[in-house]
């Protein structure tokens, strides 16, 4: 098998395996969560606590929060 059969099998192989809807998560900041949520930081604090919004993913000593479970919650 040549080189540039084995790159379209792999490609073919990759695309199979993957849904087309699947898109790459969305972070969002702090400050950009509290931008797009529209609440004070107190408030995303206490809320996130008592369980009534997303939790953030710990990156290092950063927080940040999927742009999606944002929007679902501004839904409700």
């Amino acid at each position: 098998m040549r080189k540039s059969e084995r790159r379209k099998t792999a490609a073919a192989r990759q695309a199979t395996t993957q849904p087309a809807e699947a898109q790459p998560a969305q972070w969002r900041t702090t400050q950009e969560t509290l931008v797009m949520a529209q609440i004070s930081r107190t408030t995303l604090h206490k809320a996130t606590k008592a369980g009534t919004f997303p939790k953030p993913i710990k990156i290092g000593k950063k927080c940040v929060w999927i742009d999606s479970e944002i929007k679902e919650w501004m839904k409700r």
